[in-house]
């Protein structure tokens, strides 16, 4: 197999600190300019000087980790995020000027310093950027190293603001825990914040599902929100508010009697591969087909009917739990546990997972998080209960439920699912103790 010798420029584990983000913008600035390929992870995995297989083009390899915690490195072309790029620009009215406040260690938070670096090399702004680490204008890159609120929010967003010129998109893009955050809180800053936010002209949500109450209380608030899908493996979004993307197809793989199965995905954003040891790619996440490769995601989804089909995600088929022969699908319960107007204001936060069983194979079984003031003795008999008020079927309903101090995350937002299963046999035996 043919070898090709490519520059690596490799930026330093990412702090958070604007110092560190003005090494990851620089490094993406070289990859957009075709100047050399950037590499950003993972960790297990060292830069290989070699990578085996014929490329003739700069290419970024991303960590993944999906909700199971194991990381793999993606390796994605120039072309593919760029077709990404400019993908988005045609759904969001052009390219613009994107305020970053996701981490550039996941697809989603580099994508908008790409996408920034695009706008700035194309010459959409009317002004050129100040120094190479402002491709968008932006005169003091924010700070990513605290924690993120309200205040956060608006030092980084005033100054953004004043700083992109008239008719130069204003864009950016959060995970759903960033947006609760901005849209209910409840200070005069808050409110502040919010007031900005209704001036960006798109604000991308991501990551993770997003709560169709928060997406409601958000868009009543005038703020222009667009929710994604995507994966590394599609360099970030390539479904917007369930449409996809210019030149990205959709299809549902051995669909089951409701239409739903395996989503597959086809479009010029796609990986080349998942990278090994020693520069070898794998290609076994893609499907060949006469017109191009298809990618074969971990996720079950639907599709309506129609000249523009509307995609529905319903989980990842990993996730599903089989219990006593019977399949259940966890986000369909924490929906009803999220919609249930008997737990509204008890219960924040909630995740359904399966555990070993020895007479059902699994047992349903919840971790949920509780407001103040709420007795966490009451937190199952409270759960089960508001279940069976509603349409859930008994075989659905956690047997089970935990409370936690928070849920456990990976990534920019996701549940870790693996975590949120070991935490919930630990309850079920406190004898295992800690990993």
């Amino acid at each position: 197999m043919p070898s090709t010798r490519l520059d690596w420029i490799t930026p330093p584990p990412f702090d958070g600190t604007p110092r560190s983000l003005a090494a990851h913008v620089a490094a993406l600035g070289a990859l957009e300019r075709g100047e050399a390929s950037v590499w950003l992870g993972p960790p297990s995995l060292d830069p290989p000087a070699t990578i085996r297989a014929d490329l003739t083009e700069p290419v970024l390899v991303v960590p993944t980790s999906g909700s199971t915690g194991q990381p793999r490195a993606v390796l994605l072309t120039r072309s593919a995020l760029m077709a990404s790029q400019d993908a988005t620009a045609e759904v969001l009215g052009g390219h613009g000027a994107w305020l970053p406040l996701l981490p550039p260690t996941h697809i989603a938070g580099v994508q908008v310093i790409a996408r920034a670096w695009h706008t700035a090399l194309r010459g959409d702004c009317e002004e050129p950027p100040a120094a190479v680490d402002t491709p968008w204008t932006l005169p003091v890159l924010p700070d990513l190293s605290t924690h993120f609120d309200a205040d956060a929010f608006v030092a980084a967003a005033e100054p953004f603001l004043a700083s992109v010129p008239d008719g130069v998109p204003r864009l950016t893009s959060l995970v759903p825990t960033q947006l609760q955050r901005l849209v209910t809180g409840a200070t005069g800053t808050a409110a502040r914040a919010r007031s900005l936010l209704t001036r960006f002209d798109a604000v991308l949500v991501g990551g993770a599902a997003t709560a169709p109450d928060l997406l409601a209380r958000a868009r009543a608030a005038r703020v222009r929100v667009r929710t994604t899908y995507g994966s590394s493996e599609t360099a970030g979004g390539c479904v917007y508010d369930g449409r996809a993307l210019p030149g990205v197809r959709l299809r549902i793989e051995d669909p089951d009697h409701d239409g739903s199965g395996r989503l597959l995905i086809a479009s010029p954003t796609l990986l080349t591969g998942h990278l090994g040891p020693e520069g070898v790619i794998d290609r076994s996440a893609l499907v060949d087909d006469p017109g191009g490769p298809w990618l074969r995601t971990s996720d079950l989804a639907n599709l309506s009917a129609g000249h523009e089909p509307t995609l529905r995600v319903l989980g990842r088929a990993d996730d599903v739990i089989t219990t006593g022969g019977r399949k259940v699908q966890p986000q369909d319960v924490e929906r009803a546990i999220e919609r249930s107007l008997m737990l509204r204001g008890m219960v924040t936060g909630s995740v359904v997972v399966g555990v070993p069983d020895a007479e059902w194979g699994e047992r349903v079984e919840a971790l949920v998080t509780l407001a103040p003031g709420v007795d966490p003795a009451e937190a199952s008999a409270l759960v089960r209960a508001a279940l069976r008020t509603t349409e859930v079927p008994s075989h659905r309903i956690p047997r089970r439920v935990h409370v936690v101090q928070e849920l456990p995350l990976l990534g920019i937002g996701k549940i870790d699912r693996s975590a949120a299963r070991r935490l919930a046999q630990r309850a079920d035996d406190p004898a295992q103790g800690e990993d």
